[in-house]
């Protein structure tokens, strides 16, 4: 049976800390607009436990508005990451299918309204020539980034997530504010991309050197060396290398050698052992304790198979 998600994603799974999917809750809380041709997803709950998605995501134009509610995610391997808080928008388009993750902690009131447009669908709506001026260049896949939600948005995402109409009346109404938000949006991410491309020099050095990273995770990498290839001072380079990319340059190590570990314990078989030796760790217990503070999982759970 053909699930609601894969209209947008290749293959996905939503797993709480204790490993349990998720998906189906989800699910249960999303529907399809024929028109526009979107996914529109409504959240409206207590997390009772620590969520991680993750999966590959078809090309599109993703919109989350949050009135309440924290966390982060996007692209894994990639320094357009997001962090959300109330009353924000958080935008992602992506030109090609792309691994994305995504974490909300437990306890946090997800109060958010979702919308997916497949590139079908912005393409059928001609609004090819505002989606690819996103990108920086034509190498770009990704575009992500976090907005300030102006008031009239809010309201439109209020009513979404609490319709005063049923039936036909009600589905009427979610496709126009999805489709005002789109248009809405799509300019106000426009914007900010424009903006984004006049410092893209600076993105540029940084994005080398976070490539450098991930093409040589057991390199001892040290900040002042880093700094020194990016030809800024160390203070500086933490600073701007946190603004880019949301954590610290050994933050980023340490998450990107973990994800590489937990990426070879599932698709290649390795032990535990060997994963921790790849992530750098002497000690296989110090592995472990780090890898389920990270995922919020044990490295073992990753040698069972997920929904």
């Amino acid at each position: 049976m053909t699930h609601i998600y894969h209209r947008i994603f290749d293959r996905f799974s939503i797993l709480d800390s204790e490993g349990a999917s998720r998906s189906d809750d989800f699910a249960g809380t999303a529907r399809w607009l024929e028109s526009p041709g979107c996914l529109f997803q409504r959240n409206n709950f207590v997390l009772d436990r620590k969520i991680m998605t993750e999966g590959v995501i078809k090309p599109g134009l993703f919109v989350t508005i949050v009135l309440k509610g924290s966390g982060q995610g996007g692209p894994r391997r990639s320094a357009k990451r997001f962090r959300y808080s109330e009353n924000s928008i958080v935008v992602m388009a992506l030109r090609k299918p792309l691994p994305c993750t995504g974490e909300a902690p437990s306890g946090a009131h997800m109060f958010a309204a979702g919308l997916a447009f497949p590139k079908a669908s912005i393409d059928r709506l001609d609004l090819q020539r505002e989606f690819l001026e996103l990108f920086s260049s034509a190498e770009s896949d990704e575009f992500v980034v976090t907005l300030k939600a102006p008031p009239r948005i809010l309201a439109m995402a209020t009513e979404m997530l609490s319709p005063t109409l049923d039936g036909r009346a009600e589905e009427l109404l979610l496709s126009a504010h999805a489709m005002e938000i789109l248009a809405r949006v799509i300019s106000m991410a426009g914007k900010r991309a424009s903006i984004e491309m006049a410092g893209d020099h600076k993105q540029r050095r940084l994005r080398a050197i976070r490539d450098a990273i991930d093409a040589d995770l057991r390199r001892p990498w040290k900040v002042s060396q880093l700094a020194r290839e990016a030809g800024i001072s160390r203070r500086s380079f933490n600073t701007h290398f946190r603004r880019a990319f949301g954590v610290s340059a050994s933050d980023y190590l340490r998450t990107r050698r973990l994800e590489s570990a937990r990426d070879a314990i599932i698709e290649q078989g390795i032990s535990i052992n060997e994963a921790a030796y790849l992530a750098g760790y002497g000690n296989p217990a110090n592995f472990a304790t780090a890898f389920r503070k990270h995922f919020g999982y044990a490295p073992s759970r990753c040698r069972q198979p997920t929904n």
